[in-house]
């Protein structure tokens, strides 16, 4: 992918939650079927813009890339690897497949008692609450 791609995809993530949040964009129902995992990175990977971790419209390391994870993944529950990749719901409603080898549970290094649950949103998309 794309330098410019890459870029382009992460302004858009960006810009879609500063929007959910500036919109007053909630958790309207949990989204059964699905768990939170978050990407397999290292902190300086993390914080290194070059690394992305591609989502695939199959699940085949050949299948086409459709774009790169977020952070935090909503992945089809229970969790099934096929041919080493996971079922996963893209933020625009699409389901995608990631290499599970790129995802570990979710656990927040801040917050070890936070929790994540996979969410409608108020918008009819899905997204994530982070109940106390």
């Amino acid at each position: 992918m794309s330098l410019i791609r890459s870029v382009v995809l992460i302004a858009f993530a960006l810009s879609t939650w500063a929007g959910a949040r500036t919109q007053g964009i909630t958790a309207v129902r949990p989204l059964p079927g699905y768990v939170c995992m978050m990407l397999n990175l290292t902190e300086q990977q993390s914080m290194d813009q070059s690394v992305n971790v591609p989502v695939r419209a199959g699940p085949s390391a050949t299948a086409p890339v459709l774009g790169s994870a977020p952070s935090t993944v909503a992945v089809r529950s229970p969790v099934r690897p096929l041919n080493g990749f996971l079922e996963a719901l893209f933020p625009t409603g699409q389901t995608v497949w990631i290499a599970a080898e790129s995802l570990r549970p979710y656990r927040s290094l801040a917050d070890p008692t936070a929790k994540c649950v996979p969410s409608i949103m108020s918008n009819g998309k899905p997204g994530f609450s982070h109940p106390h």
